[in-house]
């Protein structure tokens, strides 16, 4: 794959916020830790501000014990017991400031691979920090729901046969353990507006490109030398918005995790399947999306110089 190395997920980040959400969080990363190579995951809480006023301090010097150091303590704690005996090595850090900027410097730095992200359905606008993540970090994203599957057996990977579908198809792999019949393929299509113009019905035209769809899936699984028992489904974008359709066959299919690649293969399909992960990073489901990016590649040309 030209400048696309799949690469294995060795560094990971994890969110924390300080509410009920952080024990689904490290759950499900331990839960990943026992399918993925981690060698270390890093557990990232940022506090608004963590200054004490000056009047406080100089009122009850006592205070004087930093306030980040009480949190990191607390974070260790609700780590540790997921962690004991396991290879992986956790580190809990506390900063201060604006979120994502802070997560997105942290994955830089560390040379994140993966960061994890916990997804509320009761909260309004929770999504939003994980758009602006999804769009800017310059590695995979994992969005963890509350009410997950304690599972990771089956994924479904929406494709459009593109080296970013290939990484997804690939990284599926390494979850699975290369079980064919444990990974699905979905491709969703559009059948164009002006069909009639060439004096075909629309159900004419949906064959034609469901045909040309059938033949790039072949060439697509022999290029990346998949196994040719890697089953694909097709549906017409017809049917139902996007995200409903990759959500409701994840259901059908039994799907544990849903991982998509974040690009298409031109600019047009390369918009459609960036949309298509953000509209996943919103739609309500208890199904983990996991967004695969080739690493690094958000990364400006300047950060990239700097990292060598």
């Amino acid at each position: 794959m030209k400048n696309f190395k799949h690469h294995n997920y060795q560094i990971a980040l994890v969110t924390l916020d300080l509410t009920e959400m952080d024990e689904h969080v490290i759950r499900y990363a331990a839960l990943i830790s026992r399918s993925l190579p981690l060698e270390r995951i890093f557990f990232l809480h940022v506090a608004k501000n963590l200054e004490l006023p000056e009047e406080l301090i100089q009122k009850y010097p006592t205070l004087m014990a930093p306030l980040d150091e009480s949190i990191q303590a607390d974070i260790e704690q609700k780590v540790k017991p997921y962690f004991q005996g396991s290879d992986v090595k956790t580190e809990c850090i506390v900063r201060d400031g604006a979120p994502i900027d802070k997560i997105l410097k942290l994955a830089n730095v560390k040379a994140v691979d993966l960061i994890l992200m916990g997804r509320k359905k009761s909260l309004k606008g929770s999504g939003l920090v994980s758009s602006h993540i999804a769009r800017k970090c310059p590695c995979s994203l994992l969005l963890v729901p509350e009410n997950f599957k304690p599972e990771l057996k089956k994924v479904l990977v929406p494709v459009d046969f593109s080296e970013h579908s290939a990484l997804a198809v690939k990284q599926a792999e390494v979850l699975t353990k290369n079980s064919s019949e444990d990974i699905a393929l979905l491709h969703v299509y559009n059948v164009p507006a002006g069909y009639y113009k060439i004096g075909k019905t629309y159900e004419e035209f949906d064959e034609i490109i469901s045909g040309h769809a059938k033949n790039d899936c072949a060439k697509f699984q022999k290029e990346h030398q998949f196994s040719a028992d890697l089953k694909c489904s097709y549906l017409s974008s017809k049917l139902a918005e996007n995200e409903k359709l990759v959500h409701t066959k994840a259901v059908e299919f039994g799907a544990d995790l849903i991982a998509i690649g974040s690009r298409g293969r031109t600019t047009a399909s390369s918009i459609l399947m960036g949309s298509l992960a953000e509209k996943l990073v919103f739609h309500e489901s208890d199904i983990p999306v996991l967004i695969v990016k080739n690493k690094g590649e958000n990364m400006g040309f300047l950060e990239a110089i700097l990292r060598l």
